[in-house]
């Protein structure tokens, strides 16, 4: 082992972990106008391949082909605060907002709570101020699920709503896909899991001066991006840590490491996509 690695304490697994399969979406263009009248944009459904998109010269709808996922856009939303920003941000109201725009979405098998609330900030330059003027465009709010108090993570289980100034929605989208139950698998242990980690190719060229420390490490459900087919959520650590050369300091990092051993007969059998997803990189 070339570098040397630092790991956090172990999170505590149970000995076997849940399986949950994806179920394929059924997205056609008689669906997607349906949810598309349901979220108030009517037009024509156009299939751009990874997606369905909706327009009607107010509202731009994608519906991800691959998932349940879907992400809306007021075309006039002023994110990036060009115009004069009037009205005022109520919490308790664009949090309503944001609620009643999820529910028309409809029901989720996973827990759902509110992550972060942030302010859409913009600062802008201005040649008779030194100081750049500082803007809230609207206040976001993100989400995150759960599935047997698993966290989802990765790219593909999430959702956040924008409220714009006037109290409508300028901009969201929910990454999902709907899952059902596939058993368990025995739990690879955190310390095994250390050890692929460190075997990994993402390593091998290090130079034996470098320092990878993880800092925390988090057992959840891996979900792939929104546009990519997924069978079944695997069961992983998520590391977070830094990467220290003599010519790169602090370089940060995500990775994905499997915490349950799945194979190609797995997948044959399940009839699943891939046995091992993308992101995992041991």
């Amino acid at each position: 082992m070339a570098a040397k690695f630092e790991f956090p304490p172990p999170p505590k697994v149970q000995a076997e972990l849940p399986l949950y399969s994806t179920i394929p979406p059924a997205w056609d263009a008689s669906s997607v106008a349906e949810i598309a009248a349901r979220l108030g944009v009517r037009g024509n459904v156009t299939d751009g391949g990874p997606w369905y998109v909706v327009k009607d010269g107010t509202s731009t709808l994608e519906v991800f082909q691959a998932s349940h996922s879907l992400r809306i856009e007021r075309d006039a939303f002023d994110a990036e605060g060009r115009g004069n920003l009037t009205g005022t941000l109520n919490r308790e109201r664009a949090l309503a907002t944001a609620e009643q725009f999820l529910a028309l979405l409809g029901k989720i098998s996973a827990t759902s709570e509110v992550s972060s609330v942030d302010e859409l900030e913009v600062l802008v330059e201005n040649r008779e101020k030194r100081v750049p003027e500082r803007r809230v465009a609207g206040l976001q709010f993100s989400y995150r699920f759960s599935l047997d108090k698993l966290a989802l993570v990765g790219p593909g289980a999430k959702a956040q709503v924008t409220i714009g100034r006037d109290g409508e929605i300028g901009q969201a989208y929910r990454f999902w896909r709907e899952v059902k139950r596939s058993g368990t698998r025995n739990a690879v242990t955190p310390d095994k899991a250390f050890d692929r980690f460190a075997a990994s190719a993402l390593f091998t060229h290090l130079p034996k001066t470098s320092r990878v420390t993880v800092t925390t490490a988090e057992l959840g459900l891996l979900c792939l991006p929104p546009s990519e087919t997924q069978g079944v959520l695997v069961p992983a650590y998520v590391l977070r840590g830094e990467v220290s050369t003599e010519t790169l300091q602090n370089a940060q990092f995500i990775h994905y490491v499997a915490a349950v051993d799945l194979d190609e007969v797995d997948a044959k059998r399940s009839h699943w996509t891939l046995a091992k997803p993308s992101l995992l990189v041991a």
